[in-house]
């Protein structure tokens, strides 16, 4: 008989290239991410971000120690399976060691950007989709898995404003919503795939096709710089300015892409 179903390896060679990790130098596999929020292409397993990026174990072994005693969690979950994928605007919280950082896109991968504990609390995603559900109620669909139901009478102002592509500003874990984000001109936005990964600026122009990935966004940058994207590729983060916290090689960028 044939085998069916999913195969169980990854290879180090044909990982997605955000997986912070060596192609060819250590071993031939690598954690392969488990079905989840995140995409395979748009995560990175957790077991890498301990191991490799935070290095806070050497082996496979030692992470998954570290994972089975609760000591990591996401988006306030605790989390012990080693190949949960992690993805774009996660939070990831060590409680024994007070750290708590955010992903953040950047030069075509992800990194750790370290937060306080008031920011924390919030996280931005961006709306994939929406749709009218039973009873009166509107179904809300953000692009990392979460689901909103928001009732027509009570939240009616909300529903009207709120279109596919926009940002939505939740609380985690409780899931509430704090701010909406529309996607149009002089919002502030990141770049979160593509070429300009990581960039950020102000939206001057939106240029909306029929097509796959044919509207486009104009931003200027910080150093007055201007970028056209894809409309998918853009997350709103503010209204002025940025509503989260930015590393330093955000705001003083100087190497060329």
């Amino acid at each position: 008989m044939t085998k069916h179903g999913q195969r169980k390896q990854l290879k180090r060679i044909v990982a997605p290239p955000i997986f912070p990790i060596p192609r060819k130098i250590i071993g031939k596999f690598v954690i392969k991410p488990t079905p989840g929020p995140h995409p395979r292409s748009r995560s990175i397993p957790l077991g890498i971000i301990v191991r490799d990026v935070l290095k806070y174990a050497r082996t496979l072994k030692e992470v998954k120690h570290i994972l089975n005693k609760g000591a990591i969690k996401i988006d306030g979950r605790t989390i012990r399976n080693y190949r949960f994928p992690v993805g774009m605007m996660d939070i990831i919280e060590i409680p024994k060691l007070d750290e708590r950082y955010r992903v953040i896109p950047y030069a075509r991968s992800f990194i750790l950007h370290k937060i306080n504990k008031e920011e924390a609390k919030y996280k931005i995603v961006r709306v994939k989709t929406k749709r009218l559900a039973s009873k009166g109620k509107f179904q809300i669909g953000l692009e990392d898995g979460r689901s909103f139901l928001l009732d027509i009478e009570k939240d009616g102002d909300l529903i009207g404003k709120i279109r596919v592509g926009d940002s939505l500003m939740i609380t985690v874990p409780k899931q509430s919503i704090v701010k909406h984000f529309p996607l149009q001109e002089n919002m502030y936005a990141m770049i979160t795939a593509g070429h300009h990964m990581g960039r950020h600026g102000k939206i001057i122009k939106i240029h909306k096709i029929f097509g796959p990935k044919a509207s486009t966004v104009h931003i200027v940058t910080t150093k007055e710089e201007e970028i056209v994207t894809a409309l998918d590729y853009v997350l709103v983060i503010g209204e002025e300015g940025p509503s989260i916290s930015l590393p330093e090689q955000f705001i003083n960028e100087t190497r060329d892409r």
